[in-house]
């Protein structure tokens, strides 16, 4: 009977021991695992927060920033219709042709005077006169009983129609074309003059201009000058460089 209800007692203890122990447990177990997941879930958004930002600043540090328009530094000089300006220029030209002039004479020095008067602001209006020397071929041609030529020097007047392009830069070419009158005069080593193949002529040229002040820039030309006189041909090409001077406004 004693034994019997010790065994009944220690099976009572052991079962309330278990369950001591179980419960706990169990407890733990469902008060910790919402936390975790809570946590776990927390975390995982954090990420995904931080991931989106990343890119977000990688995108918009390899974005391109918008192109600032530049803005066009106005022009050295105020070009207007009616203004005059006047030229300078030293040159050097060849003669070629069938004439007179380009069987005794070949290429020399000479200088030129410009004007122009603009008619609008890619047209001009312009004048020059120029006084070319060519020398003569050497050996010189001499007629027996004659004299010597020593050079010639070709007097020009001309009037000359000018266009000018990208006027809206101070560098800026132009083309040219005319018509004038030349007066060549032969000198001969005895300090006499003959004037031969005088006449008229038409020209053509291409040039450009680079203002370096407003009322002073740098000019320069290539022409060809072609002359019919006394049914013979005569042909000039020539360089020249220069200044033009802009006074006034």
């Amino acid at each position: 009977m004693i034994r019997m209800c010790f065994g009944v007692k220690v099976g009572a203890l052991a079962l309330v021991a278990a369950a001591c122990l179980a419960a706990p447990g169990t407890g733990r177990a469902q008060s910790w695992a919402p936390a975790a997941w809570t946590s776990a879930a927390a975390a995982g958004d954090l990420a995904d927060a931080r991931g989106a930002e990343s890119l977000l600043r990688l995108s918009e540090s390899g974005r391109q920033p918008a192109p600032v328009p530049t803005t066009r530094r106005p022009l050295m000089r105020r070009l207007r219709p009616n203004t005059l300006s006047l030229g300078v220029q030293g040159q050097y030209g060849a003669l070629r042709g069938s004439s007179r002039l380009a069987d005794g004479f070949d290429h020399g020095p000479g200088y030129a005077l410009r004007f122009r008067y603009m008619l609008s602001r890619a047209a001009a209006l312009g004048f020059s006169f120029e006084h070319q020397r060519f020398g003569s071929i050497q050996p010189p041609l001499n007629v027996p009983g004659g004299v010597v030529d020593s050079h010639v020097v070709v007097t020009t007047v001309s009037a000359e129609a000018v266009f000018y392009r990208h006027r809206e830069r101070d560098l800026h070419p132009y083309f040219l074309f005319g018509f004038g009158y030349a007066s060549p005069d032969a000198v001969f080593t005895e300090e006499t003059a003959s004037r031969i193949n005088e006449g008229a002529f038409l020209t053509a040229g291409i040039g450009f201009e680079r203002f370096i002040r407003p009322r002073f820039s740098i000019d320069g030309t290539i022409r060809a000058y072609g002359e019919i006189a006394n049914s013979e041909f005569t042909s000039i090409g020539q360089v020249s460089l220069g200044i033009h001077l802009y006074p006034g406004d």
